[in-house]
């Protein structure tokens, strides 16, 4: 996949495995039925969840709307499952979820990388003790 360049933006480069079935499978069982119609971007136009690369305060804004969404995580969950390459999902970025595909590859439990992609900091206190 080839991304426009952005000035002064460093490039990261490395290659993305694929999940196999039984992350997937996993990966599924972490997704709502019917999580789609309670999304924060059900009232929003589709073309906020797909802003251009260098577009970053549309970006920005698409992130923050994630930011309270009652289904995040299964978003997030769902766009990890099915290989979601474009676009805002779950509160991240194409090169978010990449780095969140290549760290379950290489072993990271499923339920640490969800949480820790989807859980607002102040909520993370208990991961410190």
């Amino acid at each position: 996949m080839t991304r426009p360049q952005i000035p002064g933006q460093i490039e990261l480069v490395f290659d993305v495995p694929e999940l196999g079935d039984v992350l997937r499978a996993e990966l599924t069982t972490h997704v709502l039925p019917g999580w789609q119609s309670m999304g924060a971007c059900r009232s929003v136009a589709d073309d906020t969840w797909f802003p251009d690369p260098a577009d970053t305060m549309s970006k920005a804004a698409a992130l923050d709307r994630c930011g309270f969404c009652p289904v995040r995580r299964s978003c997030l969950a769902h766009a990890l499952a099915t290989g979601e390459e474009y676009g805002v999902w779950g509160g991240t970025t194409e090169l978010q979820r990449d780095v969140l595909v290549r760290d379950l590859v290489d072993g990271a439990d499923v339920v640490d990388a969800l949480d820790g992609a989807t859980l607002l900091p102040e909520f993370l206190w208990r991961q410190a003790s």
